[in-house]
């Protein structure tokens, strides 16, 4: 199937030759919100822009069909990451470097196939979910001769989305300021959550294969068992968005984590998110910064009218 689109967006690119003169394309690579609703000013320019298109399944074309209509698309499926940076000589089995051998074969062709589009002057726009800066596909960015241009257009992501739909800034955690962004461990991880949780800052996980009973025996360890946790579906929808709290002791009885829509949700963790943004030092140590950079900021004081009037 990805050999049969590649064809036929390079058909359409042949029909059209460029002149020897004509200026290169460009490749965006879009991130187009949670929500169809959060894309940025930006990204829609540069949808509204390509040529073509690049998805990652064929249910985007229906969400942002608006944008595609009837322009060509390439797919890059979510698997062509499998194996992605792996040498297949050190794989095991004839099925690993088989699939390995699909899987590399798969980007190649699109690669070639985006490289030949913007030579023929064409623009290219790949359409992802949230923000492409955080898990998003950017190694066909990474393929392209260095000549190819290319622009990365920033979206609402759904540690954004979520941290909004809370109300509450990661940031502020009482005596923390930091907040760790993750998602499962996965074998020969450095930086193991186990590792991560040592400095009870803010933790955000994302929460594809997520394996709640092993992530939260984890966090008790770690955590004291009062600590507030939410879990945010569909974060960013306004029909669709739900929050469930709860804390670190009473999560798998207060949550039915099982029944949370699949790569749909994020958990947040930590103080934050019953703290606000009050601070223990009440935010003191700031005071010679505050008022020697932002004294200006406060308004004059209001002048008493004239007597009379």
């Amino acid at each position: 199937m990805q050999v049969q689109f590649v064809a036929v967006v390079l058909a359409l690119i042949a029909a059209a030759p460029p002149t020897a003169a004509a200026p290169l394309g460009k490749v965006y690579v879009v991130g187009m919100g949670p929500s169809p609703d959060l894309v940025t000013l930006r990204g829609v320019a540069a949808a509204k822009e390509a040529d073509l298109f690049i998805l990652e399944s064929a249910a985007d074309a229906q969400v942002w069909a608006a944008y595609v209509g009837t322009k060509p698309v390439l797919y890059a499926p979510r698997v062509a990451r499998i194996y992605y940076g792996t040498d297949p000589a050190t794989l095991k089995t004839p099925a690993e470097k088989a699939r390995a051998a699909r899987n590399d074969a798969t980007r190649r062709e699109l690669a070639a196939a985006v490289e030949k589009a913007v030579r023929a002057g064409k623009t290219a726009a790949f359409l992802q979910w949230g923000d492409p800066m955080v898990f998003g596909s950017l190694y066909l960015l990474e393929m392209l001769p260095p000549e190819i241009p290319t622009e990365i257009i920033p979206g609402v992501g759904a540690f954004a989305a979520g941290s909004a739909a809370l109300k509450r800034s990661t940031v502020y955690g009482w005596d923390t300021n930091s907040v760790i962004l993750t998602m499962t461990d996965w074998p020969g991880r450095a930086d193991t959550n186990a590792k991560l949780m040592a400095t009870q800052t803010s933790m955000v996980f994302y929460t594809m294969g997520l394996n709640y009973p092993e992530l939260f025996a984890q966090l008790k360890k770690a955590y004291p068992a009062e600590t507030p946790v939410a879990v945010v579906s569909y974060t960013g929808d306004r029909a669709q968005q739900a929050i469930r709290r709860s804390t670190v002791g009473a999560f798998l009885r207060d949550v039915d984590w099982k029944a949370l829509p699949v790569d749909m949700h994020t958990l947040f963790v930590g103080k934050f998110l019953t703290a606000g943004q009050a601070r223990k030092d009440g935010v003191i140590h700031g005071l010679d910064h505050i008022e020697g950079t932002h004294a200006e900021d406060v308004p004059p004081a209001a002048k008493t009218p004239p007597s009379g009037r």
